[in-house]
């Protein structure tokens, strides 16, 4: 199997083991984290639209708060929602504790999201939905309280029994 590469920004910051940041944080170009951030992270976009921004959270980065970055990839762990407009790539090491709206999703076998999951066509056209004073779509993709362990082995890519 080709596992996609992304094609990040060049590393512009980089927040060190041991260092913390509070407060907001918006930014372009590459970010990688090693420390911790309290507050929210955004990523900035380019005038078209295109990502200008990315971030790599290594297994001892830790943010609290919501992470608003078009592609991601994560090792550590986030105590807040993860927007991935682009791509969220989950290493076995990474610990989400919110919900997670993404464009494409990859998870390692022993990544965790505690929180829902939500691919962002699905929560577009939800939102549409309501904006139009219908219901929202039911949403078969998202799992309230799911623990989800990637690859597990089991068809369907549904953990197995342990």
């Amino acid at each position: 199997m080709r596992r996609w590469k992304p094609s990040f920004p060049d590393y512009r910051s980089v927040i060190g083991p041991g260092t913390e940041v509070t407060g907001s944080i918006s930014f372009d170009g590459g970010l990688h984290l090693d420390g911790r951030i309290v507050g929210d992270v955004t990523g900035r976009r380019s005038e078209s639209g295109a990502p200008a921004s990315a971030i790599s959270i290594a297994a001892t980065g830790v943010v609290e708060g919501n992470l608003d970055v078009p592609p991601v990839v994560i090792d550590g762990t986030v105590y807040g929602d993860v927007r991935a407009a682009q791509r969220a790539e989950l290493a076995s090491g990474a610990r989400i504790r919110g919900t997670l709206f993404y464009g494409a999703l990859e998870m390692d076998r022993g990544a965790e999201v505690d929180g829902k999951l939500v691919p962002l066509d699905a929560a577009v056209a939800s939102e549409s939905r309501e904006d139009r004073g219908g219901p929202p779509a039911p949403d078969e993709s998202a799992e309230e309280g799911v623990r989800a362990a990637a690859g597990a082995g089991s068809p369907g890519g549904r953990p197995g029994p342990t």
